[in-house]
């Protein structure tokens, strides 16, 4: 069973038949079998069967094939399930008195040229292949599961054609199950560069009638199996998610850290120099956008979480009714439901809460960084409006000067009036002031009495346009 996602349409029902067809082609083509059956690529509903098998007037559309040579019968069934294909391949050995043996040699045959193989590169949306082998052993049931880990294993090396189990899956667990043994290969957080093999199941059965049981929900089977590896799968995405996102949280320590050595010391100087400013912004730029790419990551974080949800919500349901059909619990395909389907959920939200702390140190970094340029600049433009204001006085002040070089120029013709000048301290200094001291006098009174109107006039304007600016940042 090989399950990948498709594109939705607009109305998630049309299916890509290139694709699928494909995908059977590789692997039917192995086996000199060929689909006459017709297909069809939508229907009213999400889900639908793909084939349209004239020989079946109604019910599931599959079609049935023989291949005499290696003595095996088979059918395929391909599916549109919502928004992902469910190609169901089964392949058996009719059971005919006398000839009803296989051997484990043979079983190679079941995977010519490795068709059974998962891609080495897998296609987008590829979510992943489960085969199961289900064997009849006409032997007493065993004690103890463990006798037959063995023999499982030696099927698997058989089936993919390997001189010894090392390169296969690890067992991952064994359980009971309809009556024999149900051993699982391969972790479901395992990527394909770990398990090349995919998801193994191999059951070992006991009794012919134990067969029966599966056959009443075996349909049921593909759709599980789908939701098995959506739900793996977007486990898998979340932890490429979650070191993307831890790795961002640790250059944003490091970031914030250099920061606090660089400018947030107590005898950092109260300007920043231009290059310093420069940094500064640099930092921040970059900042802002490990923030975005930090929360796209916590996003698909908390997407992988809602759809691994989702079809555990779908896994159980479909469990149930395949529990129903076959009147009798399947515990083994529950155990995952139960415990790494929960345990996934638990492990994402976990992230996402330790991940918020990263989101408050991002935040930090950056009101940190725009906390400094601003109080730089607070700084740069008192020291401006200081320089300012000490320009300003020196300009009265050389206007003063210009103006009193100006009084005594325009007053120097009075010096050399006919009348001697005299001063106070000479013992005869005259019954009047002369002319010249009488207009420089005067002259001093009006220019000091201008500046000092000039004076009141600046500072109510400096007062109006300090609470203007006030009034302004309220």
């Amino acid at each position: 069973m090989v399950a990948t996602d498709k594109p939705l349409s607009p109305t998630a029902t049309v299916a890509n038949l290139d694709w699928v067809k494909q995908q059977y082609n590789d692997i039917l083509s192995k086996f000199g079998v060929k689909v006459n059956s017709g297909w069809q690529d939508e229907a009213r509903t999400p889900e639908f069967d793909l084939l349209l098998n004239p020989d079946l007037e109604g019910g599931r559309q599959y079609e049935y094939f023989e291949i005499p040579e290696q003595n095996l019968e088979g059918f395929i069934y391909p599916q549109s399930l919502h928004d992902s294909y469910a190609l169901n391949l089964n392949l058996f050995c009719p059971e005919q008195y006398g000839h009803d043996e296989y051997k484990l040699a043979d079983l190679r045959k079941l995977n010519p040229q490795d068709c059974f193989n998962p891609p080495t590169v897998p296609p987008l949306g590829y979510l992943g292949q489960t085969l199961l082998l289900t064997v009849y052993l006409d032997i007493p049931k065993p004690e103890a599961i463990q006798d037959l880990e063995e023999f499982a294993q030696v099927c698997w090396q058989r089936l993919f054609g390997l001189e010894n189990g090392n390169s296969l899956p690890r067992l991952y667990r064994f359980y009971e199950f309809l009556g024999g043994y149900l051993y699982e290969y391969g972790n479901p957080r395992d990527e394909l560069t770990v398990n090349p093999y995919g998801h193994l199941l191999i059951w070992v059965f006991f009794d012919v009638q134990t067969s029966l049981i599966l056959q009443r929900c075996y349909w049921n089977l593909p759709e599980l199996l789908l939701y098995y590896h959506k739900i793996s799968k977007s486990f898998r995405d979340s932890r490429g998610f979650y070191k993307a996102a831890d790795q961002m949280v640790t250059e944003n320590e490091e970031s914030l850290k250099q920061l606090n050595q660089r400018y947030l010391r107590e005898t950092q100087p109260d300007c920043l120099r231009d290059e310093e400013l420069g940094d500064l912004k640099s930092t921040l730029k970059q900042l802002l956008r490990t923030s975005l790419r930090y929360s796209q990551q916590l996003r698909n974080l908390e997407y992988a979480h809602n759809t691994i949800a989702i079809n555990h919500t779908n896994y159980l349901t479909t469990l149930e009714q395949m529990e129903q059909l076959a009147q009798m619990p399947l515990g083994g395909f529950r155990v995952f439901g139960e415990k790494e389907a929960v345990a996934f959920q638990k492990q994402i939200r976990a992230d996402l809460n330790y991940f918020k702390q990263g989101s408050g140190l991002l935040d930090t970094a950056i009101a940190s960084i725009r906390g400094l340029v601003e109080v730089d600049q607070a700084e740069r433009d008192r020291r401006l409006e200081q320089q300012n204001e000490t320009l300003q006085d020196q300009i009265q002040a050389v206007g003063v000067g210009i103006a009193t070089g100006a009084i005594i120029a325009s007053t120097s013709a009075l010096i050399f009036q006919q009348e001697p000048m005299s001063f106070p301290w000479e013992a005869y200094h005259g019954d009047r002031p002369h002319p010249f001291m009488f207009a420089l006098l005067l002259s001093f009174a009006f220019a000091f009495v201008g500046w000092g109107l000039t004076k009141w006039l600046i500072g109510c304007s400096r007062k109006r346009r300090s609470r203007s600016h006030q009034n302004t940042k309220n």
